[in-house]
């Protein structure tokens, strides 16, 4: 099934805002404990853009993909909401919160695969390399690092450890990389937007210069 220039051109505010949503998440700046940019909105912009992006006719995969990508960014928002409220955390729950966090770098990347074969699909080739460089991003700088710290602050709750990270300084200097798959996403965005426009544009060149010739 084709997808057409119109539902491209209805997904790009959608995944603009899902790439705005981020940028809220990894700049999460408090003033006298309140928040300027709030992860629980990032997340809420997220997960609408998300919604919005799935309801294209793709395929059964991307189908699938996109169930499994509202259902964590449903999930990582309600872990964002308790962020909000001063209680003890349960240990099975602070467990659960670090399985979410795993599950929600997974999301990400599975989102960025499924924009590759939506890209396919509407036969956006240059789309379709920028996603596949936006998902190596993606799993390299998110997927695989913070899901190993995931996954040893999970296992060392379990067995009442405790794994304490104090970057610093070096988490500042580690942002700009933090940065790069966001920035990349901005990019695979803009290129598939002006490709659609692009073979939209010759479309309607086409069909005029056939009308003309009928004429």
């Amino acid at each position: 099934m084709s997808i057409t220039g119109q539902e491209i051109r209805r997904i790009i505010t959608p995944l603009r805002l899902i790439f705005w949503g981020g940028l809220i998440c990894v700049f999460d700046f408090k003033i006298n404990e309140f928040d300027l940019l709030n992860d629980f909105v990032g997340m809420i912009m997220i997960t609408w853009g998300v919604i919005q992006v799935s309801k294209v006719n793709v395929h059964d995969r991307y189908s699938m993909a996109m169930l499994f990508v509202k259902i964590v960014a449903v999930l990582t928002s309600l872990e964002a909401l308790q962020e909000h409220f001063a209680y003890r955390i349960p240990e099975f729950l602070s467990i659960m919160l670090y399985v979410i966090g795993v599950a929600s770098m997974l999301a990400t990347v599975v989102f960025c695969v499924a924009m590759r074969w939506l890209s396919s699909e509407a036969t956006l080739e240059r789309s379709v390399r920028s996603w596949k460089t936006t998902t190596i991003l993606f799993s390299v700088i998110y997927l695989i690092p913070l899901g190993i710290f995931y996954c040893a602050a999970a296992v060392a709750i379990a067995i009442g450890e405790t794994i304490d990270i104090d970057l610093g300084l070096a988490g500042l200097l580690l942002l700009p990389l933090l940065l790069l798959p966001l920035i990349h996403f901005f990019v695979s965005t803009s290129r598939i937007k002006k490709e659609a426009e692009i073979r939209s544009d010759a479309g309607q060149q086409n069909a005029r210069h056939h009308h003309g010739k009928k004429a």
